[in-house]
């Protein structure tokens, strides 16, 4: 009896510090890692207009908010031609719903290496992109994501803030 007190007590601190940890990433600024953040409020703006993405062909992760959410994500960058897309893996990890949002509104800030940018997110379903994130994502990752959930694709459009 007393080890199964020892064990659920245990499991009561595990668990409080898990939520805490949950909690105090939604007040931070950006995303912690994996786990969803705060609003992205620092880092300088950068004037997207130019649209040449080229530079963050070589980013591993970016963060991501959606201007109708208060909450930031990491996730993945994909540059061709020096234009940029945002690929999203519907099976991995399980429970994401950001890309159910960017329908009714693609607005959005990225923060790259510090310095915000703002954007529109438009689904693209261009049949020539699962080849081309299929070797980008092997060559800047060496793989993909488990699952066949599928992938949707959404390219990087500057706005004005």
């Amino acid at each position: 009896m007393k080890i199964l007190r020892w064990l659920l007590g245990l499991v009561v601190v595990l668990a409080v510090l898990i939520g805490s940890l949950f909690l105090g990433a939604r007040l931070h600024d950006g995303p912690l890692g994996p786990i969803p953040g705060g609003a992205l409020a620092s880092g300088d703006w950068v004037d997207a207009a130019s649209a040449d993405w080229s530079f963050a062909k070589d980013v591993a992760e970016i963060e991501l908010q959606l201007e109708s959410q208060a909450t930031s994500r990491t996730t993945w960058i994909l540059v061709r031609d020096a234009q940029a897309w945002i690929p999203c893996s519907l099976g991995f990890p399980p429970g994401k719903t950001w890309y159910q949002h960017v329908a009714s509104d693609g607005r959005a800030v990225l923060r790259i290496g510090g310095k915000r940018y703002a954007v529109t997110l438009a689904q693209d379903e261009d049949p020539t992109l699962s080849d081309f994130a299929r070797a980008e994502v092997t060559r800047k990752y060496g793989n993909a994501p488990p699952g066949d959930s599928g992938v949707l694709f959404f390219r990087v459009e500057p706005r004005a803030r």
